[in-house]
Parts: structure tokens; C-alpha cells; sequence
């Protein structure tokens, strides 16, 4: 990778990065907060009727979004067209949503979920327009300025949350806060980003877009389908508190590798897509990210298993302990996700998206087998289930890159090995630690110490390639500004 690619990636990944910490750090304080107001089970409303929307939201996000980032020539011609195409899908996909509502609640047997439904699928219809927002952000690599307002939107939205939980309004607050979170977010990019819709439309470029994104399309709807029916099914077979506790145990994991990865697709999408013609180039971009991310991923996820117990208990309090089994096994689940990431993005950046689709027909059989299985013994099974076919969908994922890329199965995990044994050095060294005779905060402290004193002396005595890289990154950065 060129020096002027690097630092094209790496400074809008870092923006990009501060701008989803900023916001899931928000996001994880209101959290905490409505968590001590609210119970279990009103959390588990919510969960089953979000299990609906954000499938039906990626017929208004998923392909729209990646054809104009891929698009290397995209003009704010295209940008409007998609826009429309968006709006009209979300106005199509709400109303599905609205006349299912009644049958939704029927679903889950519970009648209070219809007019909920119908209230949470309103950010349908924004997010036809902020997705096009977010596309020419991501087109235009302007993460530096999406930061602060992106920090307003989850902070201003957090505060309509708490003020409703705190005012009796149950349930309705965490909707509150949802939507003005979208809202919000929306008014702000809308500062920011100079692109504003026009009467313009062009039939042509639409259906040059669309087929790109169709395939991309089908790809996220099977992909979301089958990310979301362990929750489904859990809300059908067990207690919102039950589906509320396995949602619980995912939150924090998906706090660290939700903004590695949208940061991660965010900018290396674009950035691969420039140079879709230059297989090498691609090839040298994911093995650099695979090393880097797996470094970063398997560190944080590796202590946030070992600190799980004292952390749920002082955060949530012992209502939520429950939670803790489950957090930890999506821990070691999520931490393949950043390496399928990186393949995915190649492989959607050289334009074939067609592989994606092909992906997902393959691995979802095996999906069913594992959550068919898992649901008739318990929610805790149906979670085992999610480590094992993340390793199997992560060597899934590797197979088109070895095919169109020459990055072959062997390269691919002789670049993450290293991270993953540093991992198991570090649960070996920091979790016993977590039966010492002090308080909740002391043993988080300590677990914590000696968990970074471990992965930095192990890097040091290994001449760990990326650590050798970060922290080339972070002097060159501080000497900048001095």
C-alpha cells in the first residue's frame, strides 16, 4: 500500500473510529442508564419488534448505499436518482410493516405490539434520506466532519430517552429515543453534507446502480434474515425477559466491533473500490487490515469476556447477571466478524457482488441446521451456536478471496494467528483474577492491567508486526503535533 493510500485509509478510519466511539460511548451511558430504569422484559418488547424493522430497513439501506460508493464516477445526478429510488422503497416497505403490525403481535401474542410496531417503523421513511447522506460521506471520506454531529444526535436523543424513562413512559422510551436518535442524526449530516436532493432523475443511471446493488441487496436480506431469527425465535419460544437477556449479553461485544467495522467498511470500501483493477493492490489492503483489526478486536473482546461478571454486576446491577454467559460466548463469536468483513468489502469492491449472494447460499443451510437444533434445548444453546458458524461463515468468507484476489486460506490465517494466541494468553493470565476477595471495581482494574500488560509484552517479545505498525501510526501522529 502506497503512503499516500495509507494515510488516506488510516486517517479516515481514525476519524471514522472516533466518531462511532464517540457515539456508541454515549450510547452505552444512556444504556446503563434506561437499564437501571427499565426492566428485562420491557427491553424484550422492543427486541421483537426491532427484529422486523431492521429487516425491513435494509430494503431501504443495503444496495442503494453500496452502488454509489462503488460507482467511481458517481455525480450528484446519481446520488439524487438513488435518493428517490430510496424514498419510495421506504414508503413501500413502511406500509408493509403498518398492515402487518396486527398480525406481528399475533405472532408474538402479545396485542400491545401493533401500535409499538407501527410507531418504531416510523425511521423507515428518514433513513431513505440519511442513507444517501451517509453514502456521500463515505464517497467524499468526510468522517472528520460527521463527528461531532453524529455525538449531538446520540447525546440529544439519549437525554429524550432517559427524560422519558424517568417520567413513567416504560417501553415508549426506549422507542423515544430511537427515532429522535435518527431524527436528530439526519438534521445534523444535513448541516454538513452540501448534497441536497433536486428534481433530477435518470432512469438509466438507476438501473446501472440498481443491478450492482441488487445483488448486494440480496445478499444483506439473507444475511439479516438469518442474524435476526435467533432473536425471532427466542421472542416465539421464550419470555421477553429471556430475549432481553441474550440481546443484553450481545450489547457491549457489538459496542467494540460495530465501530471497528463500520469503520473498517466505511473506508476501506471506497478506498479498495478506487483501485477494483488492481488485484494486488486490494490484496495488500485486506492483508494489512486483517493483521491490524484482528490485533485491535481480539484484545478488546478478549477482556471484555474476562471482566464480564464485575462489569454487568456494577453497570446494571444483579437483575441483568443473567447476561453474563451470554456476553461472553458472543465475545468469542464476534471476534472472527472483522476478518469476513475485510473479504466482504474486497470482494464487493472489485464489483462482484454476485460472490456475496453465492456466500450466502452456502453457509445459511448449515445456519438452519445449528438454530433449529439450539431452539428446541434452550437460549443458551441457540448462543453456542454463534461461535461455531462464525468460524465456519469467517472460512466461507475467505473463499472468493483466495479465488479472485490470490489471497489464499493459509495467508489469511497466518495473518490473524498471532492475535488470536496473544487472546488466549491473555484469558489464561486475566480471568482467574476475577476470584480475588476485593470489590467489583478493584477487579475490573486489576483484570484489566494485567490483561494490557500481557498483550504488550507478548507483541514486544514476538516483534508483533502491527503492534510495531500502531505505534508507528501513534508517534507519527503525536510528532505532527508537536
Amino acid at each position: 500500500m502506497s503512503k499516500s493510500d495509507r494515510d488516506k485509509v488510516l486517517g479516515g478510519f481514525i476519524w471514522k473510529f472516533a466518531e462511532r466511539v464517540s457515539n456508541q460511548g454515549v450510547t452505552l451511558i444512556v444504556s446503563i442508564v434506561l437499564a437501571r430504569l427499565l426492566l428485562p422484559e420491557q427491553y424484550g418488547l422492543v427486541a421483537m419488534i426491532n427484529i422486523f424493522v431492521v429487516f425491513a430497513n435494509v430494503f431501504v439501506t443495503s444496495g442503494f448505499t453500496s452502488a454509489l460508493i462503488q460507482n467511481k464516477n458517481a455525480e450528484d445526478i446519481d446520488f439524487t436518482t438513488i435518493f428517490y429510488c430510496s424514498l419510495a422503497m421506504s414508503l413501500l416497505v413502511y406500509g408493509i410493516v403498518f398492515a402487518s403490525a396486527p398480525f406481528i403481535a399475533t405472532f408474538y401474542n402479545m396485542p400491545d405490539l401493533c401500535l409499538l410496531t407501527r410507531v418504531y417503523a416510523l425511521s423507515l421513511i428518514v433513513s431513505s434520506y440519511q442513507t444517501i447522506q451517509l453514502a456521500y460521506v463515505s464517497r467524499h471520506m468526510l468522517f472528520k466532519k460527521t463527528f461531532v454531529s453524529t455525538f449531538i444526535g446520540s447525546l440529544l436523543s439519549g437525554v429524550v430517552g432517559i427524560y422519558m424513562a424517568c417520567a413513567g413512559y416504560g417501553v415508549w422510551a426506549l422507542v423515544g429515543q430511537y427515532i429522535s436518535n435518527i431524527l436528530i442524526n439526519t438534521l445534523m449530516l444535513s448541516t454538513i453534507v452540501s448534497w441536497r436532493p433536486t428534481l433530477a432523475f435518470s432512469a438509466e443511471r438507476a438501473k446501472g446502480m440498481m443491478k450492482y446493488g441488487a445483488n448486494v441487496l440480496l445478499s444483506d436480506l439473507v444475511g439479516k434474515f438469518f442474524l435476526e431469527i435467533r432473536q425471532l425465535l427466542i421472542g416465539r419460544f421464550y419470555s421477553p425477559a429471556d430475549l432481553a437477556l441474550y440481546n443484553r449479553g450481545h450489547h457491549m461485544p457489538n459496542l467494540v466491533m460495530s465501530n471497528i467495522e463500520t469503520a473498517l467498511s466505511s473506508v476501506l470500501f471506497p478506498t479498495m473500490s478506487n483501485y477494483s483493477d488492481n488485484v494486488e493492490r486490494v490484496k495488500q489492503m485486506m492483508s494489512r487490515a486483517i493483521k491490524t483489526s484482528s490485533y485491535v478486536t481480539f484484545f478488546f473482546l478478549s477482556i471484555l469476556a474476562v471482566v464480564s461478571e464485575p462489569l454487568i454486576r456494577l453497570l446494571l446491577t444483579d437483575k441483568w447477571i443473567d447476561c453474563v454467559p451470554y456476553m461472553q460466548i458472543i465475545c468469542i463469536s464476534r471476534m472472527w466478524a472483522a476478518v469476513s468483513s475485510v473479504n466482504m468489502q474486497a470482494i464487493k469492491s472489485i464489483g462482484r457482488s454476485d460472490e456475496l449472494l453465492k456466500l450466502e447460499v452456502f453457509k445459511k443451510p448449515v445456519f438452519i441446521v445449528f438454530v433449529l437444533i439450539a431452539v428446541n434445548i434452550s437460549v443458551f444453546a441457540v448462543a453456542l451456536t454463534m461461535p461455531l458458524y462464525s468460524i465456519y461463515a469467517m472460512l466461507m468468507n475467505m473463499k472468493p478471496s483466495k479465488k479472485l484476489l490470490g489471497y489464499s486460506y493459509k495467508e489469511q490465517i497466518a495473518d490473524l494467528a498471532p492475535a488470536f494466541l496473544m487472546s488466549l494468553l491473555v484469558v489464561a493470565v486475566a480471568y482467574p483474577l476475577v476470584f480475588l476477595p476485593v470489590g467489583d471495581v478493584f477487579i475490573i482494574i486489576i483484570q484489566c492491567v494485567a490483561a494490557l500488560g500481557t498483550y504488550l509484552i507478548a507483541s514486544v517479545l514476538t516483534g508483533n508486526e502491527s503492534y510495531a505498525y500502531i505505534k508507528d501510526i501513534i508517534y507519527g501522529v503525536l510528532k505532527k503535533k508537536n
